[in-house]
């Protein structure tokens, strides 16, 4: 019997831009590796869409953390990056994305936040088809419709 794929998403973003809360939307069983609130080393959780087991990784957001985004996304099949729409694109967002298209990895922007700011996300560095998914991690708006088109984005 042949098993099936189990894909690989890794949650990418700047500090405090919705990243651990996103991933505890999408997950039940989760853990977390913390230092006062702030994600260190990374967050996991796991979910099942269309009967496929789906890993999920959330990375740490701040500069010095660029180590274990690395690490992170190795062999990864597609990646989310959650912008805070207060904030815009942050340096941090840049070099991500730079990455992202480098290795032309497919992946969303989950526009976060977007219930304290309604900020459009547009930046040189954002490939013109790239879906740009307005979101409120908190209260789950858009994470399920993103994740969805991501898989899509995966699977063709």
């Amino acid at each position: 019997m042949k098993r099936k794929k189990e894909l690989k998403i890794v949650i990418l973003g700047s500090y405090n831009s919705g990243k651990t809360t996103t991933l505890e939307t999408i997950c039940e069983k989760k853990a977390k590796i913390e230092y006062k609130g702030t994600t260190i080393a990374l967050d996991y959780g796991n979910t099942i869409i269309d009967g496929e087991k789906v890993h999920i990784f959330g990375s740490p957001g701040q500069e010095r953390f660029e180590f274990m985004r690395e690490i992170l996304s190795q062999g990864l099949d597609g990646a989310i990056v959650v912008i805070d729409s207060s904030k815009g694109l942050t340096n941090v967002d840049e070099a991500i994305i730079n990455k992202l298209n480098l290795q032309d990895v497919p992946y969303v922007l989950f526009a976060n936040k977007q219930d304290i700011s309604k900020n459009i996300i547009e930046h040189h560095t954002i490939k013109p088809d790239t879906p740009i998914i307005p979101t409120v991690a908190t209260s789950g708006h858009g994470v399920s419709e993103g994740l969805l088109t991501l898989i899509k984005m995966i699977k063709t």
